[in-house]
This record gives C-alpha cells, structure tokens and sequence, in this order.
C-alpha cells in the first residue's frame, strides 16, 4: 500500500504543477503591468477572457488525464491508452462508474486520482471565479473620493 501511494502523491504533485502553470500563464497573459486585466474592455473582449481561460485550464485537466492514464500504462494496468485514458477520466471528474477496475494492488490510485480531480477543478472554478469577479469590477462605475 506504501508505493501506491508514494506514487499516487507524487503524480498529485505534478498534476498540481500543471495546474497553477497553467494558471500563471493566464495570469501572465491578461494582466498588464500594474496587475489589472485591460480596462475599457467590450463584452466579447470579456467573452474571450472567459473562454481562453477555461479552454486553457480545461487543458490543463486534460494533460492530467494523460498523465494519470500514462501511469497506468507504466504499471501495465491497460493495454490500450484510450481504456486507460477513459478510466482517468472517470477516476479524476469522480463520476466513479466502476465499469474497468485496477487490480487490486494499484486500485489505491483510482481514489488518489479523485482526490487530485477535487483539487484541480476547485482549482480551475477559484480561477474563474476570480477572472469573472475582475470583469465585473472593470464595468462597474468608479467611486468619487470626496
């Protein structure tokens, strides 16, 4: 039980670099030098922040996917990558079907990939929450500080 989840951690911690990179670049791309996203912005300039930003952090999800499906790979647990894909997949969105099961010796991982799936959608909906909470602020009209 130690390696799997020695490797279940490590793999969460690389996952998680994949993550907050992912995040960074956002960050990097829409904000300017004094750490505001444009001002002045139309709504499909809004639109496109949205949507570039959740495409950008749903790839993120989906190189996870790949690196979880690629593990199981590794240890022989599929034969082919796209059963092993769409077991992560399952395994990391916790929808939990329960249709292809690891064997038991590695079946640890399944709930370790669940728990890294929580971590990294709250991730990507803290992410957006706080890109869509910018947006607003951008629109509403400035306060007088008499």
């Amino acid at each position: 039980m130690l390696t799997p989840l020695l490797l279940g951690t490590l793999t969460i911690f690389i996952n998680m670099v994949v993550q907050i990179l992912a995040t960074v670049v956002l960050l990097h791309i829409f904000l300017s030098k004094r750490g505001r996203i444009v001002k002045k912005a139309s709504v499909l300039d809004d639109i496109w922040i949205l949507v570039f930003t959740l495409s950008v952090l749903f790839a993120g999800n989906i190189v996870q996917f790949t690196i979880w499906a690629s593990l199981f790979m590794y240890l022989g647990e599929f034969n082919e990558f796209a059963t092993a894909f769409y077991h992560s997949t399952v395994n990391f969105t916790s929808l939990g079907y329960g249709d292809i099961v690891m064997s038991e010796q590695w079946r640890l991982l399944g709930a370790l990939e669940a728990a890294n799936g929580v971590l990294m959608f709250g991730l990507t909906a803290g992410t957006m929450f706080s890109f869509m909470q910018h947006i607003v602020r951008q629109h509403q009209p400035a306060k007088n500080s008499n």
